[in-house]
C-alpha cells in the first residue's frame, strides 16, 4: 500500500517537476529546444513541495516560511499552482528586508576581514584622528554640554562645566549651539572656543599658524590646536574617545564597528541594489553611516588636502538622496548605510572618472611609476574593499593583505610544499629561491599592489595613524628609509628598507633608481613582464589593478559563483572533478551581468535544490 502511494506522489512530483520554473534546464535552453526536456526523474531523497519552501525562505531569508505561507501550499490543489506559488515566494523574499539582511551575514563570511582595532599597533590605535569633545556630567552647570579636551591646555578643560576657567575662578564660558555632524537635525551645546568658526590660530612664542582642521594625537585621544573651533557643524571633532573603546560589536556607540561592517555592508548593498558583484573589487564607491563616512574625511584632512572642506552634506543623510540599505529608511537616519563615491570624501581615493560618478568599469586606469619620476602620485585608485580603510589595516602588511584577498576572492589556498619537492637555495628573494618559493612566487607579484598603506606616529606622539605613503603631506624622503631618529620605531621606513629589497619580485627596483628617488621602493604595479592568475597586467597602479586581473582572469567568477553555490545549494563545488558544471555555472553569473538576483533565481531553479542535503 505504502509503494503504490510513493509510486503515485512520485508521479505527482514528475509533472511538478517538468511544469515548474523552479526546477529543470535553465530557461535559455529551453527556448532554444524544440521538443520539451523529459522531467527529472525523483528519488526517495526528493524534498516535497512544503520542504521546497522552507528551504527558500530559510536560505534567502535566514527565517522559516509564516503560517500563512505553508497554509496556502497546503491549499494549492495542482502541481502548477504549487509551483506558481513557490515562484511567488521566491520573488516575495528576494525583495524583503530580510534577504539585505541575510546577504550581510553572509557577506561577513565570504569577506573575512579582520577586527578593525589597530591594524599593527596595540590597543592603543585611536585612527579617527579627530579633536576630542568630552561632555559635561548631568550635575554640571551645562549637563551633556560639550568641550574641547585642550581648552586649557594640560589643565582641567572640563572646569567649563562649572563656569571656572583653568585656574579654577569663576568665569562664564562661551557657549555655542551648533547642528553637529553626527546627529543632523539636531542641536548641542559647544562650550569654549571648539564651537566657535576659529580656522587657525598662531603660537604666540613663535608666530607659527597652525591648521584647525588637522589634529595632534596624544596617547589616548588626539585634539586640536589649543583654540581651535571645530570647523563647520563640529566636522573637525568627534565625541567618541578614539574609536569607541576596543569593542568591535556596538554598532551605533562605538565608531571601530563601522569600518569592519563596511565590506559586508557593500555586499548587501550591491546585492539589494541590483549591482554587479565585481563592484567588490574595481568599484569607486562604497556605502557608510555618518560614522564612516567621517573617517574618510578626517583621513584626507589629515594627508592635506582641505577640498571636503567644502563640502557640507555628507553628513546629511536627507540631502545627498544616495541609496541606502533597507533597514534604515528615515530620510536623516545618519545609521543608515548610504552610497558615496570615496574621491568625494576622501579625494587621494581616486574615483577615476570624469564627473566623479560611480563606476565599477574595468577602463577606470591610473598609472604612476616612481622609477621614472620624483612626482608625487594624485593618490591611489580606489578599488571596493581592496582599498577600505578596515580591510587594509585589518591585514597590516602587503604579503598578508595579498594572501587574503587571493583566498576571498580567487578562492586561492596556501599550504606548505609536499615534502619531496625541492627547491633552489634561498639567497635574498623569498619568491625565487628556498621551500617559501612555494607561495611566494603567487603572494609577490599580487602583494606590490598593496604597499601603499602604513602606520605612522607623526603628528602623533604614541598613537599611529593610517596613510597613504608618498601620497598628499606624506612624502618619503632618504631619511625614511635610514634607520635614524627620528624615523625608527614604529615608523615604517625602517621596515621598508628591510622588507623592500631592491631587485627582488616584491621590488623590481634597481638601487640606481631607489637612490635618485627614495619612494621608488614603494612602487606598487605589477611590472607587465609578470603574470598573476594567468594574466598580464595593464599597468593600473595599486589595488586596482589587482582587481582588476581578478576580474580579467575570471578568477573572481568563478570563486563568486563557488561560494554563492557553497551558500545557498549546500555543498562545495570540485572545481576539478565539476569543472564543466562550475564553468556552466560561472556563464549564467556573468550572463547576468555578476548581479546577485538573478543568479540566485538561477540556483534555485535547478534540480539539485530537490535533494534532500
Amino acid at each position: 500500500m505504502h509503494w503504490h502511494l510513493h509510486l503515485k506522489s512520485a508521479a505527482i512530483l514528475a509533472v511538478l517537476f517538468a511544469t515548474s520554473g523552479l526546477v529543470g534546464p535553465d530557461a535559455h535552453a529551453q527556448q532554444c529546444t524544440p521538443e520539451p526536456p523529459p522531467p527529472v526523474k525523483p528519488t526517495r531523497d526528493s524534498l516535497s513541495d512544503t520542504r521546497l519552501l522552507r528551504r527558500i525562505a530559510l536560505g534567502l531569508t535566514g527565517t522559516t516560511p509564516t503560517v500563512e505561507q505553508y497554509e496556502a501550499m497546503a491549499a494549492a490543489a495542482t502541481p502548477e499552482a504549487r509551483a506558481v506559488l513557490l515562484r511567488s515566494t521566491l520573488d516575495e523574499v528576494l525583495t524583503s528586508p530580510k534577504f539585505y539582511e541575510r546577504m550581510l551575514r553572509f557577506g561577513h563570511e565570504w569577506l573575512a576581514v579582520g577586527a578593525y582595532t589597530t591594524g599593527a599597533a596595540g590597543d592603543a590605535y585611536q585612527g579617527d584622528m579627530s579633536g576630542h569633545l568630552f561632555r559635561c556630567p548631568g550635575n554640571s552647570l551645562h549637563p551633556g554640554a560639550f568641550y574641547a579636551v585642550n581648552e586649557f591646555g594640560s589643565k582641567d578643560p572640563g572646569q567649563q562645566c562649572s563656569d571656572k576657567d583653568a585656574d579654577g575662578i569663576a568665569a562664564v564660558p562661551e557657549v555655542h549651539t551648533v547642528e553637529p555632524w553626527w546627529a543632523p537635525g539636531t542641536s548641542v551645546q559647544v562650550l569654549g572656543k571648539a564651537g566657535s568658526s576659529v580656522t587657525q590660530v598662531v603660537d604666540s612664542t613663535n608666530g607659527r599658524v597652525f591648521d584647525c582642521g588637522v589634529a595632534s594625537g596624544g596617547y589616548y585621544d588626539p585634539g586640536l590646536p589649543k583654540g581651535c573651533g571645530c570647523g563647520p557643524n563640529l566636522v573637525w571633532c568627534s565625541p567618541l574617545s578614539g574609536l569607541g573603546g576596543t569593542s568591535t560589536f556596538d554598532l551605533i556607540g562605538s565608531q571601530r564597528r563601522h569600518p569592519y561592517e563596511e565590506p559586508a555592508r557593500l555586499f548587501a548593498h550591491l546585492a539589494w541594489h541590483d549591482r554587479p558583484l565585481s563592484d567588490l573589487v574595481i568599484g569607486n564607491y562604497s556605502v557608510g553611516t555618518n560614522w564612516l563616512r567621517a573617517l574618510y574625511v578626517r583621513f584626507g584632512r589629515q594627508m592635506g588636502s582641505n577640498a571636503v572642506d567644502a563640502n557640507t552634506t555628507w553628513w546629511r543623510p536627507d540631502a545627498d538622496n544616495a541609496p541606502r540599505d533597507p533597514l534604515h529608511p528615515a530620510p536623516n537616519d545618519p545609521q543608515a548605510w548610504r552610497e558615496f563615491v570615496v574621491e568625494d570624501l576622501e579625494p587621494f581615493h581616486l574615483a577615476l572618472t570624469a564627473d566623479r560618478s560611480r563606476s565599477g568599469s574595468l577602463d577606470r586606469t591610473y598609472r604612476f611609476d616612481p622609477r621614472t619620476t620624483t612626482e608625487a602620485p594624485k593618490g591611489l585608485p580606489a578599488a571596493g574593499v581592496l582599498t577600505m580603510m578596515g580591510a587594509m589595516s585589518s591585514f597590516p602588511r602587503e604579503r598578508v593583505r595579498a594572501a587574503r584577498f587571493l583566498e576571498i576572492f580567487a578562492c586561492q589556498s596556501f599550504s606548505p610544499p609536499p615534502a619531496d619537492v625541492h627547491f633552489p637555495p634561498l639567497e635574498i628573494d623569498p619568491a625565487t629561491g628556498g621551500t617559501c618559493l612555494h607561495c611566494h612566487k603567487t603572494l609577490d607579484p599580487a602583494a606590490i599592489s598593496f604597499k601603499r598603506w602604513d602606520f605612522n606616529p607623526a603628528p602623533s606622539y604614541y598613537v599611529p595613524w593610517p596613510f597613504i605613503p608618498g601620497v598628499g603631506n606624506q612624502r618619503v624622503t632618504k631619511e625614511w628609509l635610514s634607520g635614524q631618529y627620528p624615523h625608527i620605531g614604529t615608523m615604517p621606513g625602517f621596515r621598508w628598507k628591510n622588507a623592500f629589497l631592491p631587485n627582488t619580485v616584491l621590488t623590481p627596483v634597481t638601487p640606481e633608481q631607489l637612490k635618485a628617488n627614495p619612494e621608488a621602493v614603494l612602487l606598487d604595479t605589477m611590472p607587465e613582464s609578470y603574470t598573476l592568475l594567468g594574466e598580464h597586467g595593464d599597468g593600473t597602479m595599486g589595488p586596482l589593478g589587482f582587481g582588476k586581473l581578478l576580474v580579467r582572469s575570471g578568477e573572481f567568477d568563478r570563486c563568486a559563483t563557488r561560494r554563492l553555490y557553497a551558500m545557498f545549494i549546500g555543498r562545495e563545488l570540485n572545481p576539478a572533478t565539476e569543472k564543466g558544471f562550475l564553468d556552466k555555472l560561472t556563464r549564467e553569473f556573468v550572463g547576468g551581468e555578476r548581479k546577485l538576483r538573478p543568479f540566485l533565481r538561477y540556483l534555485f531553479e535547478q534540480p539539485e535544490l530537490r535533494r534532500g542535503l
